[in-house]
């Protein structure tokens, strides 16, 4: 038995802009876009179904597997929350205002 994905307005959106620029077929669209559906969850919608869709044919051209894009993210937010920035040089610097 086969779990039917349902796309949200903006994962619909992808499949449309994948559809329009870039020659997939609707159905091969949905494919793409249920196979990365936890990816484009994970990120987010903060970048155009267009610039998504973009990404998406990138890593399929690339065989980039959700699962090796998702290790990925958690790997760079990983560093992320462990960056200390640059506050151990920011107290060192003095600025004189006349």
């Amino acid at each position: 038995m086969r779990t039917q994905v349902r796309l949200n307005l903006y994962e619909r959106g992808i499949v449309d802009a994948l559809v329009q620029s870039f020659g997939y077929t609707s159905q091969g669209a949905r494919k793409l876009v249920v196979e990365y559906a936890e990816v484009i969850r994970k990120l987010g919608g903060y970048d155009t179904c267009y610039d998504h869709a973009e990404r998406l044919v990138q890593a399929a051209t690339v065989n980039c597997t959700p699962e090796e894009w998702l290790k990925r993210i958690n790997v760079i937010a990983k560093d992320a929350v462990q960056d200390k920035g640059i506050l151990h040089l920011e107290g060192r610097l003095h600025v004189h205002v006349r």
